[in-house]
C-alpha cells in the first residue's frame, strides 16, 4: 500500500500543495516550524480521519478558511483509489472514487497508516487508559467488529457506573447489567490476548535489529479473568468480589477498562527501568510491528515517523534507518538527514523542494 499523490487546500500552514510521492523513503527536512508534522499529519489523516494531534478537526482548517481539503490517489497491489476529504468547522465529507463513504471504519480498511509521534515516547510512563487506547486502535484496524463490541461493553459500564453513583442501585437490574458486560468482556479480553501473542513473535527481531543487537523484548497482558479456564466463571468471581467497594465508591473497579499492558526490555519493566532512548526504541518497536503482521507486501501499512531521529544516539539512528529502509512506504520527518535512496522534501517558509537522493 502506497500513497502516490496528495493534494492540500488549506490544511494546517497549507494554502494549496501537490506532491507525489515514491516507494520507500520519503524524508520529510527542514527546520522547526516550517511544516514538516503538519504534512506528517496529512498523510496519517488519511487513514482514520482523525489527527494524532488534536481531537478538533477545526484546528486543521488553516486560519481565516472555512473548510480544508485533502485529496490522494493510493495503490494496493495495482488497483488505484482516490480518496477525498473536506473538513469543515463542524462535519466532514469522505468520498471514495467518488463515492461518499458510510462509516470512518471503512476509510482504515482502505488506507492503513501506522504513526510514531515525539510524545508517544510517554506511552509505558503515561496511564493505563492510553496503552488501552493503542491496544484497541490496533486491533480495530483488523477487526472493525471489535470496536463496535468495545463500543457496547462501555455503554453498559456507562449505565452500571450511574446506578453505583445513585448509591441505592437496583440490585436485579445491577445484576443483569454485570451478566451482559461479563458475557461481552470475553470478546473483548480473547481479543487483547490474541493480539498481545501475535506481537510477541515480531517485537524480539524488531527490538534485536533497532538496538543493535543482544536484546530481549515481550509485551505482557493480563486479563481481569481468567483466559485459560472458564472465562465467565472467572469473570462473574470478580465482579462479585468487587461489588461492595463498587457501591462504595460508585465505579466498576474491574472490567476490561482497568486492564493494563507493561513492555519488557531486557525482562525489566521499561516504564520503570528503561532509559529515555530505549523507551524510545520500544514504543517504536510496538507501534512498527503491526506492519510485520501483515503477510502480503501489496497490504503493508504505510508508516509515519514523526521526529524519531532528535534524541537517539548515532549507533540506534543508523541501526533506524538501515531498518525503515525496507518499509514498502515510510514517512519520516527530521530537522536534517541524508540517506541514499530517499526522496527528499525540503520544507521552507517558501515551499518544498522535492529530489532524489
Amino acid at each position: 500500500m502506497t500513497i502516490k499523490s496528495l493534494t492540500l487546500h488549506n490544511f494546517r500552514s497549507y494554502e494549496h500543495l501537490e506532491l507525489e510521492f515514491s516507494d520507500g523513503l520519503n524524508l520529510i527536512t527542514g527546520p522547526n516550524g516550517v511544516g514538516k508534522s503538519n504534512l506528517a499529519e496529512a498523510v496519517h489523516y488519511l487513514s482514520l480521519a482523525k489527527s494524532w494531534r488534536s481531537n478538533e478537526d477545526r484546528l486543521l482548517i488553516r486560519e481565516g478558511q472555512p473548510s480544508a481539503y485533502l485529496k490522494a490517489v493510493v495503490e494496493e497491489g495495482g488497483l488505484s483509489r482516490e480518496i477525498e476529504i473536506e473538513i469543515a468547522r463542524n462535519s466532514k465529507r469522505i468520498s471514495v472514487n467518488g463515492k461518499k463513504i458510510a462509516k470512518l471504519s471503512e476509510l482504515s480498511k482502505l488506507v492503513n497508516v501506522i504513526i510514531f509521534a515525539p510524545e508517544d515516547v510517554k506511552l509505558f510512563a503515561d496511564s493505563p487508559g492510553q496503552r488501552r487506547r493503542f491496544l484497541d486502535l490496533a486491533i480495530a484496524k483488523k477487526s472493525p467488529e471489535y470496536m463496535e463490541v468495545l463500543s457496547s461493553y462501555n455503554k453498559l459500564l456507562g449505565d452500571r457506573n450511574a446506578m453505583l453513583k445513585d448509591g441505592n442501585p437496583d440490585c436485579r437490574l445491577l445484576t443483569i447489567i454485570t451478566s451482559r458486560m461479563v458475557e461481552i468482556s470475553e470478546a473483548i479480553c480473547r481479543a487483547r490476548a490474541e493480539y498481545v501473542a501475535k506481537l510477541n513473535t515480531v517485537l524480539p527481531k524488531i527490538i534485536d535489529e533497532l538496538s543493535g543487537g543482544g536484546h530481549s523484548a515481550e509485551l505482557t497482558y493480563r486479563s481481569y479473568a481468567k483466559l485459560n479456564e472458564d472465562f465467565q466463571t472467572s469473570a462473574n468471581a470478580a465482579f462479585e468480589r468487587a461489588l461492595e467497594g463498587d457501591c462504595r465508591h460508585g465505579s466498576t473497579s474491574v472490567g476490561p477498562q482497568r486492564e493494563d499492558i507493561r513492555f519488557l526490555f531486557n525482562g525489566r519493566d521499561v516504564a520503570e527501568f528503561g532509559s529515555q532512548g530505549e523507551n524510545r526504541i520500544s514504543v517504536l518497536s510496538l507501534e512498527i510491528a503491526p506492519y510485520f503482521l501483515i503477510e502480503e507486501r501489496e497490504k503493508k501499512p504505510i508508516c509515519v515517523l514523526d521526529d524519531v531521529f532528535s534524541e537517539l544516539d548515532e549507533s540506534r539512528s543508523g541501526a533506524l534507518l538501515g531498518f525503515i529502509k525496507s518499509l514498502s512506504q515510510v514517512f519520516v520527518t527530521a530537522t536534517k538527514l541524508e540517506t541514499d535512496g530517499a526522496s527528499i522534501y525540503e520544507v521552507s517558509p517558501e515551499g518544498i523542494n522535492a529530489r532524489r537522493n
